[in-house]
């Protein structure tokens, strides 16, 4: 496959990024992390029967303001997945001003596809985001493609899930933009059309030379 998908992971501080990301490429589970602006893995991984070339971006919390401002980075990603905590309303507050912001800058992102993400599924009973919420957002967001709940301390499938179809759909897109339009077997109209079109043409120049002799 020409080139890796590159995918970014953002999201509020402290709401689970890098142990999504960390469970999927890995399945495990930690609890404690090195912290850094931003942390770059690299995996091969197989979707849909092919072998994928794959970069995760994962940006901190802190640094998400900074980089929401540069106005190159939507142009060098594939697929983005933005990631809220389904027990902190304010992290989903941020979730909707990332997703604004892709909106706005939706022809730089090249229409790269977005997944809402809601990680700690397992605090169900600390709810404060709303299925309703989600909804409303991802109808409301017309560069959003899917939205999603999971839980990185307890599921791994859901989060397998979730990316397998993003990188699915970033391939899908691919493939359709690539794709050489077909031309027509006939570029010039049928052999039926062409030998009429000579024969009025040498026609005339038959008639002209007649004419003048």
């Amino acid at each position: 496959m020409k080139g890796n998908v590159h995918i970014i992971v953002v999201g509020k501080e402290n709401v689970g990024k890098t142990a999504i990301v960390v469970r999927y490429l890995t399945g495990r589970y930690l609890t404690e992390y090195a912290h850094a602006p931003e942390m770059t893995y690299e995996r091969t991984v197989v979707v849909d029967g092919k072998q994928v070339p794959l970069k995760i971006t994962d940006i901190s919390g802190k640094h998400l303001e900074a980089r929401t401002g540069s106005k190159d980075l939507l142009a060098k990603v594939d697929g983005i997945v933005v990631v809220y905590a389904v027990d902190d309303a304010h992290s989903f507050q941020v979730a909707e001003g990332v997703c604004d912001w892709v909106r706005r800058d939706r022809k730089s992102a090249t229409h790269a596809p977005i997944v809402l993400l809601g990680n700690k599924a397992d605090l169900d009973h600390s709810r404060s985001v709303t299925c309703q919420q989600t909804e409303e957002l991802h109808w409301r967001q017309d560069t959003t493609y899917m939205s999603a709940e999971c839980s990185a301390s307890t599921e791994h499938e859901d989060i397998n899930n979730v990316f397998t179809a993003l990188i699915s759909k970033i391939l899908e897109k691919r493939e359709t933009t690539l794709k050489p339009r077909r031309l027509s077997q006939n570029p010039l109209g049928s052999p039926k059309i062409i030998r009429a079109t000579l024969k009025r043409r040498f026609s005339v120049f038959t008639r002209e030379r007649t004419s003048t002799m």
